[in-house]
């Protein structure tokens, strides 16, 4: 393992990699990893990468043990065949609904638990809408950790089933997403327990990490052009930016894709502070969306998703609740995709990214799709 330290970038607060922490525990900001890039770029080597799935990356991640798996990651790849038509150049997605539990959010986890097993956690908890919420119990369930979700109450419910499946413990919470996070603080306490926050802790972004590796050797280490990726908490956006940068900076990849963030006008924060030129979200209003992975008004690492989005020379756009839906068919009708809302809010995006004029020709374009539409069934029968 190469990590280091972990830092406050706020206030300069320093631990060590044994300390389980989830935010700062004098400030409350977000934390940073840091890895010993001197060692690191000496020793490992693309060409000795081994194994399959999130454990092939293992030696790049913060993690002592071998990982508590359930066999996420090595997700497809696939090229458009019929909506890549309506850009200049190529268009892919990669297909992160087939993880375990049916979500992107299974790569987080997974390092997340992993290092909970490591201090000798004996339960975590988190508040969720859903996906990191199922994906949570499912690996506590299999770390054999005792695990709590507090959901909003208006959360979808065939989500509210799997986290019941796995024996989780289900606190539902009236009100906005918001009040859970809330809810989640005012009950938790005990050395014993770790916030396994998917927003948070800085061991879940870790593990997005692994999509940008594996999109780096799929595309023969040299990547599409521009990803256009749903952006609520963050984490997906943020660990593709890590993760390309490593590979630069490793010399594994020549150059990192353009990062595009994509949100709803019903929850728009980073679209608003990246239309502002504000270094950091602030809290928005909010409305309904059937998007609700990404409906979180005021991002924790809000700062860090605006620094992947410029210092790549990506956009932050945003689109409405009919072009969601309408990208939520197509891709079922025309591409036999069938995901839940928030993975449609990017193809939406990429639209409207195609008329800016954002493509060129002979571009390769990748979109990943984080959701199983039997997450949200529900939206479906509606429609």
């Amino acid at each position: 393992m190469y990590l280091n330290e972990i830092v406050c970038e706020s206030c300069g607060f320093l631990c060590g990699p044994d300390n389980p922490v989830t935010s700062c525990p004098d400030c409350g900001s977000p934390l940073k990893l840091q890895y010993d890039f001197a060692r690191m770029n000496q020793e490992a080597s693309r060409n000795e990468l081994s194994g399959c799935g999130v454990k092939r990356y293992r030696e790049l991640l913060p993690l002592d043990d071998s990982p508590v798996s359930l066999g996420e990651g090595d997700t497809p790849v696939v090229r458009s065949s019929s909506l890549g038509s309506d850009i200049p150049g190529e268009l892919y997605f990669k297909l992160e609904f087939v993880n375990p539990t049916g979500s992107f959010k299974d790569r987080g986890t997974v390092v997340t638990v992993s290092k909970a097993c490591e201090w000798g956690m004996n339960a975590v908890v988190d508040d969720s809408s859903g996906n990191a919420g199922a994906s949570l119990a499912a690996y506590s369930a299999k770390a054999d950790l005792d695990c709590t979700i507090y959901v909003p109450a208006r959360a979808s419910g065939e989500k509210i089933v799997q986290i019941k499946s796995y024996g989780a413990e289900l606190e539902e919470v009236p009100g906005p997403r918001e009040r859970a996070t809330e809810k989640l603080k005012e009950n938790t306490s005990g050395a014993d327990t770790y916030y396994a926050s998917h927003n948070l802790s800085p061991y879940f972004p870790e593990g997005m990490k692994t999509v940008a590796y594996e999109i780096g050797e799929e595309f023969g280490w040299s990547p599409p052009n521009h990803l256009v990726v749903p952006v609520g908490g963050g984490a997906l956006l943020i660990g593709l930016y890590r993760g390309f940068k490593e590979l630069a900076r490793l010399g594994w990849i020549n150059r990192a894709p353009k990062l595009h963030g994509i949100q709803t006008k019903s929850c728009n924060p980073v679209v608003t502070a990246f239309e502002n030129s504000w270094d950091q979200t602030r809290p928005t209003e909010t409305r309904p969306t059937i998007a609700e992975g990404a409906h979180i008004s005021n991002p924790e690492r809000g700062e860090e998703i605006l620094e992947g989005i410029r210092n790549t020379g990506g956009q932050a756009l945003e689109v409405t609740e009919s072009e969601v839906k309408r990208s939520l068919r197509e891709l079922a009708q025309k591409e036999g995709l069938f995901v839940e809302p928030t993975s449609a809010v990017p193809l939406a995006g990429l639209k409207r990214l195609n008329d800016s004029g954002a493509f060129e020709p002979g571009e390769r374009v990748l979109v990943p799709i984080t959701g199983s539409g039997l997450k949200d069934a529900e939206t479906w029968r509606a429609s």
